[in-house]
């Protein structure tokens, strides 16, 4: 019976590489490299997301994780699938994605036969993301489609590490519900899934929370050395990312609690110094990325408020609260976490991030009991600091914005770190916190006892 088994099995096998043949030659006889090349390259990328898989269930080692891994990375393959049919078959090309490709088109045989070179065209993080891809196209081809696969693949082992950050940095926390959240949200899952800022920012931005992690975690080398990588890649593409991120873990190293151990504080010191100076020289490059001469307050401010002025447009468009307003600070947390609502949606990509939403909304309200330890929580763990710190100057970062659109875009790289608070400890039921008290106590007095 195993035989005929296997002969089955090698049976099925050999056809399905004979179907592949004939379609791969009728591919190259009437599609493009585009097609016929993804044919090919797609499930390589595939295959080596596979062994990276493989690798990260068997680093974790329970089977919950393995299972999840494999659905999400499976999700992932839908939203890339789902972002290519938007862009070019609803859209028609009209997205960012093909101006990357055609740009990179344009250079990339050049760029194979030694001859690296550009026109400056646009603003530093375009050309940027214009070159990553040109990079890219020398060694696949000029397959829009495998480009997306790839960047998709980029968003995903960036979730990946900000999710080892949070078991790193968190060990007491809910792993599994984090997990759920970060894998399988549609956000996350749809938006960084195509030639793009927001999937190779997801990478870096994965790579800065693990980095901080580590670092947090006293891993020092490792830890800084992950967060310049994760910093210089953000910076390439947007820089005032970066500066988000290194002002939160600036802000997480001053409140982070020392020992009274002089090599503590000193560690906590050159730490401080480290992301100071790092922040200072960011904040001069952002200001130069955004064109803004001036580094005041006001100035700032002007330049959000004319960027929220050019996404006050199209079907997608609303009227978002000032921060002047006292209302201002909670719209803009509620705009970019739980909005479009219902009544706002005018179509379905709205309808859908409405949906989302909603749930998010749920699972704050549900996550209450969860959240009533966080200032505890704050004043004991760095990484929580830096995760809520930089969720809040994001929101407030981009309050401006007036496009729905846009800003489900913009959020993703924010939200994970907002799904930390959803998965914080679970409070321990009230009998066991009584036991853990007497256990306590009692160990106190056996132990004034001896002395």
């Amino acid at each position: 019976m195993r035989v005929l088994g296997w002969v089955a099995a090698l049976a099925v096998a050999l056809w399905g590489l004979v179907t592949f043949a004939r379609v791969f030659t009728w591919a190259m006889d009437t599609q493009s490299y585009n097609t016929w090349g993804a044919m090919f390259m797609v499930p390589v990328v595939i295959a080596l997301n596979g062994v990276l898989i493989a690798a990260a269930a068997k680093r974790q080692g329970e089977a919950w994780f393995t299972r999840l891994l494999v659905t999400g990375f499976l999700l992932k393959l839908a939203g890339i699938s789902a972002r290519y049919i938007v862009a070019y078959y609803l859209y028609g090309g009209q997205a960012d994605a093909e101006a990357y490709n055609l740009f990179a088109i344009g250079h990339y045989l050049d760029w194979r036969q030694g001859d690296i070179w550009w026109e400056a065209s646009g603003k530093v993080g375009t050309l940027n993301m214009e070159l990553i891809t040109t990079a890219l196209y020398v060694v696949i081809g000029p397959s829009v489609i495998t480009a997306f696969f790839v960047f998709g693949s980029l968003a995903f082992w960036g979730v990946y590490l900000i999710y080892r950050a949070f078991r790193v940095a968190l060990p007491q926390a809910d792993h599994k519900r984090y997990a759920l959240l970060v894998f399988l949200l549609p956000t996350i899952l749809y938006w960084p899934s195509s030639i793009g800022k927001e999937a190779w920012l997801m990478l870096f931005v994965g790579v800065t929370a693990y980095g901080a992690a580590r670092f947090f975690n006293h891993a020092l080398a490792t830890g800084l050395a992950l967060i310049a990588l994760g910093a210089a890649g953000t910076a390439l593409i947007r820089p005032h990312i970066t500066v988000l991120m290194v002002a939160a873990l600036f802000v997480a190293q001053v409140v982070r609690p020392t020992t009274k151990r002089s090599t503590s504080i000193l560690t906590k010191a050159a730490g401080v110094f480290v992301m100071g100076v790092a922040a200072v020289i960011l904040v001069s490059a952002s200001a130069q990325f955004l064109g803004i001469d001036d580094l005041s307050a006001q100035a700032v401010a002007d330049r959000v408020e004319d960027a929220g002025g050019q996404t006050a447009q199209g079907g997608s468009a609303f009227t978002p609260v000032p921060l002047e307003s006292p209302l201002g600070v909670p719209a803009a947390i509620v705009t970019l976490l739980f909005r479009p609502f219902p009544w706002e949606a005018n179509g379905l990509p709205m309808l859908v991030q409405s949906a989302e939403g909603l749930v998010l909304l749920v699972l704050t309200v549900a996550a209450w009991p969860r959240l009533k330890a966080l200032p505890t929580l704050l004043r004991r763990n760095p990484y929580l600091v830096f995760a809520v710190v930089y969720a809040l100057a994001f929101i407030l970062a981009f309050s401006g914005f007036a496009n729905f659109g846009i800003l489900a875009r913009q959020r993703v790289l924010m939200v994970p770190f907002f799904l930390v608070l959803l998965a914080l400890p679970r409070p321990l039921p009230k009998s066991a916190t009584k036991k853990a008290t007497r256990d306590a106590t009692r160990k106190e007095l056996v132990g004034a006892h001896a002395w």
